[in-house]
């Protein structure tokens, strides 16, 4: 059974649950049977809402392919070609050598829409069964890790996704979902976490911090600028699920010495390993399979299965002020310079011009938030909002590692049509735009 074979029979057994009760002698014949009124109460809405936390552990496969398709990571493995830009042939190779394991289908829509659909069933109980002193907090929680994830879609995935979901207890298939559809539809999301948010701190910072994110893929600068402006800079907020972190084993590290840190990744990528970087701690894997004189690394950060994952944070939030700053050439330098002396870098050197303070911005927020899966949405964002060449900003040219061969043209990541087509009417075609 594949993933999204998994999660359709999830869906679908799970709206029968919540739409429909056992009447008559099984109610009682049966003390095994959990029906509505069971978790009709304050501890069911919460268990609602603690479902969706623990399923935040699901973006480390989200996290990974980022880092493929981007300049994250290279990959020199025998015999494969598994970092070839191309998305068709480099998700095929994924599922087959990387998924199959797991069972997993559409590995990067699939556990977003799994957390999506988990807090389509909170909210209404949260907002049925909660007392007044916690309602207003589980709700921004929830609207918050609500709008994060559709972001996130909107961000990696082509055009033509769908949006699958609950409303009163019945399934609503979405249809397909242009890119700025999807990045409004989040940013509606984050404004019912900033309005509910109260009391929370890291609830206001998850809220707060994603919301800029949107307003800066809209191209809104200034009021990306304001709505993280309150955000302290030590603020951060961390997936919370419980224990050990199993996905971090399947997803992160799966043959760590296929994944090595990018080190300016098919010409144009960051220098990840030579910058000699803090931000981007460095283990030394040995010589690379393809090319023994040269060096293979990992990163240590993110490598502990008690790790938790950052989906935002007070630094990110300086970051957004940093990049509407560098409009108009002023305060942007020292926001940056005051993050990089904490953990102790020199100051940077003013360019002079728009596109070279960009250039530094995008640099920074990719050392600063390395591995937390923001790197597509920024490089995507440098083509569409300040018209860079695709060429420029992701891997082109001969590809160094695996059995050689070139990187692909894709700028997104596709879903797989064959996992949505069979139960959802309203998607007939893949991407509509890569």
């Amino acid at each position: 059974m594949n993933r999204h074979t998994m999660f359709r029979l999830f869906f679908r057994t799970t709206i029968l649950w919540v739409s429909a009760g056992c009447h008559g002698l099984l109610d009682v014949s049966d003390p095994t049977h959990i029906g509505d009124d069971d978790i009709a109460n304050a501890g069911g809405a919460n268990a609602r809402r603690l479902a969706v936390s623990a399923s935040l552990g699901y973006l480390y496969s989200v996290v990974r392919d980022v880092a493929i398709i981007t300049d994250e990571w290279t990959i020199d493995y025998p015999a494969t070609n598994i970092a070839s830009r191309d998305p068709d042939a480099q998700l095929d190779q994924r599922n087959s050598e990387l998924f199959e394991a797991a069972s997993y289908g559409d590995n990067h829509l699939g556990p977003l829409d799994k957390i999506f659909l988990q807090t389509s069933l909170a909210i209404p109980e949260v907002r049925a069964y909660t007392p007044d002193s916690l309602k207003d907090d589980f709700l921004a929680q929830i609207y918050a890790v609500r709008g994060y994830v559709v972001l996130q879609m909107a961000e990696d995935l082509c055009s033509g996704f769908p949006l699958n979901d609950v409303v009163e207890n019945l399934a609503v298939y979405g249809g397909p979902l242009t890119t700025d559809s999807a990045v409004a539809f989040a940013s509606a999301q984050l404004d019912s976490a900033i309005k509910y948010g109260h009391d929370s701190a890291r609830v206001i910072t998850l809220a707060r911090v994603v919301k800029g994110r949107a307003l800066l893929d809209q191209g809104k600068y200034s009021e990306a600028n304001a709505v993280v402006a309150s955000v302290p800079t030590t603020s951060v907020y961390l997936t919370e699920q419980s224990g050990p972190n199993i996905y971090m084993d399947t997803y992160w590290c799966i043959g760590c010495e296929m994944f090595g840190v990018g080190n300016r990744e098919g010409g144009s990528g960051q220098p990840f390993v030579s910058a000699n970087d803090p931000r981007v701690p460095l283990a030394l894997l040995g010589p690379r399979n393809t090319d023994p004189n040269d060096t293979l690394y990992i990163t240590t950060k993110g490598s502990s299965p008690n790790d938790r994952l950052m989906l935002a944070s007070g630094v990110e939030a300086r970051l957004i002020q940093a990049e509407v700053a560098a409009h108009t050439g002023a305060g942007w330098k020292p926001i940056l310079d005051s993050l990089r002396t904490t953990v102790g870098l020199a100051p940077l050197n003013d360019p002079g011009n728009l596109y070279g303070r960009i250039d530094i911005v995008y640099s920074e927020r990719a050392f600063w938030l390395y591995m937390t899966g923001r790197r597509l949405g920024d490089v995507r964002r440098l083509v569409k909002n300040y018209g860079r060449s695709p060429e420029t900003v992701f891997p082109t040219g001969a590809y160094h590692g695996g059995d050689g061969g070139t990187y692909g043209t894709a700028t997104s990541i596709p879903f797989i049509l064959a996992d949505q087509a069979p139960y959802n009417p309203n998607i007939t075609s893949g991407c509509t735009n890569r």
